[in-house]
């Protein structure tokens, strides 16, 4: 996993309440973890989640709207592929590189840039299966 270095209080407060978190937890959920300790607001957690987001430690589910520690070894920014579980929402963040591969040589009527992508699997994890 990278280690990130947050130059914002903010920011390492945020990524500290993700690390704990592996099923992924929504932005309000960041919200309440933090109101426990300090007196915050939303637009602080969505300013935080954003740069977090723009610095590659944090992926965001569009699935379930949640945010996720990135888990990648990859010192650039990479294409994230999330497995989320649809019974329990336990998120794991899979390797890309064999969906770049088949994404690299897909043919499309409208020519779509392909090498910038996210992408999503819902599944079952072993425990809910």
């Amino acid at each position: 996993m990278k280690i990130f270095k947050c130059k914002l209080k903010n920011d390492q407060q945020v990524l500290g309440v993700l690390k704990k978190n592996t099923k992924g937890i929504s932005a309000y959920g960041v919200l309440k973890e933090l109101q426990r300790y300090k007196n915050v607001t939303p637009m602080t957690v969505y300013r935080s989640l954003k740069n977090l987001q723009n610095m590659g430690a944090v992926h965001k589910s569009n699935q379930s709207k949640n945010y996720f520690i990135c888990h990648s070894d990859s010192k650039e920014k990479h294409n994230p592929a999330l497995a989320i579980c649809k019974k329990c929402d336990k998120t794991e963040e899979i390797n890309p590189s064999i969906f770049s591969k088949i994404f690299s040589n897909l043919k499309t009527k409208e020519k779509y840039d392909f090498s910038n992508f996210e992408l999503e699997i819902s599944t079952l994890c072993r425990r809910c299966i």
